[in-house]
Formats: C-alpha cells, structure tokens, sequence
C-alpha cells in the first residue's frame, strides 16, 4: 500500500515539475521513484525465485533495479548543474520556437541571432527581428508584441528580448553571431540632416 501511495504522489510530483519546469520537484519525485523501484523489485525477485527456483534471478533483479536507480541521480544531478551553468535550451523547445516564428517568415518578416538560456525554472529568448525599412515605429513595435505573444503561449516562465532592425540597412547583418562582425556605421548628424534634405521621405537612421 506504502508503495502505490509514493508511487501516485510521485506521477503527481512528476506532471508538477513538467508544468513548473521544477528540478526540486523532479528529484522528489524521483526520490519517491527509488522506493517504488525498490519494492517492486523485492517482489518480482522473490516471485522469480519462487517459480523458478533460480535464487540468482534475485541478486540480478536487485542489480537491474540498482542501476536504474544510479542512473537516475545521474540524470537529475547532470540536469541540475546544466540549470547552473546557464544552457541553451533544449532542442525540443529551439524547434518550437521556430516553428512558432515560420509563419512570420513565410509573409516576408526574418530574423536572425536567436539565443535562448535556462536557467532553473526561467527560460530567456533573444532575437532579431528585420521588417522593411519603410515601416512606422508602431507598425514595428506591433509586430514585436505579436512575436512576443506567441513565444509567450508555448514557452512557460520565459522572459524575452527582441531588437528590431531594418532590413535595408547594412549593419542589421553585422549581429548574426553573439558579437558583432564590424563596428556599425554611425550617421553625423550633418550626413543625417544632408540625407533627409535629398530625400525628405526616407527614415531618418
């Protein structure tokens, strides 16, 4: 009975960790885990013993549930300096979010330098975000909100960053790696004044 008690309360620890993104709550569950392992194996031992008279299947059943047991607090361990260290997310979670940014792509919006970070239970996304120099601040300051909503529906505890750029100016692709390539081109304001006189409905840089 002790053991389907600790084994429900561990699914339940299990599915909260899942929803929480909670390596505590993970490696509750699997501490309740360990007990349930370690009782079915004592009954499947006994009960191979008993049937088939090989006294060997015990040591060899309690080995195999041993090992499952080590491997475990390997996996929580390995998964709790990971949260440590700062890691990308998983790949499962990279494919979500750019599936999740595919339909932007496909009506002309792109992106680049898509960073994303755990740590613990928060999860950090960055990108850059390239629309057509001719749109309005608000036009692109809208989109973000959309980006960011959507990004926001799939990833849980997920704080994000994202950098509008335009896709007619040379320095929006200076940042597809973590530092930039060239020092960006930087506008005086005579140059900036002179290139709005010549051409008064152009973006000001």
């Amino acid at each position: 009975m002790a053991s389907l008690i600790n084994l429900f309360v561990a699914l339940v620890l299990l599915r909260a960790s899942k929803h929480y993104h909670s390596i505590t709550l993970e490696a509750n569950a699997q501490h309740l885990m360990t007990d349930v392992w370690t009782s079915a194996g004592v009954i499947v031992g006994l009960g191979a013993v008993a049937l088939t008279g090989w006294e060997r299947l015990d040591p060899i059943v309690a080995f195999i549930v041993g090992g499952n047991i080590v491997w475990s607090g390997v996996r929580i361990m390995r998964k709790s300096v990971l949260g440590l260290m700062d890691t990308a997310l998983p790949i499962e979670a990279q494919n979500t979010i750019q599936r999740a940014l595919e339909p932007y792509r496909q009506n002309g919006i792109q992106y680049h330098a898509l960073r994303t970070r755990q740590s613990g239970a928060h999860q950090f996304v960055s990108l850059h975000v390239i629309v057509p120099g001719i749109w309005t601040v608000q036009c692109g300051h809208q989109l973000l909100e959309r980006i960011e909503a959507d990004l926001r529906g799939i990833l849980p505890n997920v704080t994000l960053f994202t950098h509008l750029e335009s896709l007619n100016d040379p320095d929006s692709w200076n940042d597809l790696t973590l530092d930039r390539e060239e020092t960006p081109s930087v506008d005086t304001p005579a140059k900036t004044q002179q290139a709005s006189d010549e051409n008064p409905g152009a973006p000001i840089k």
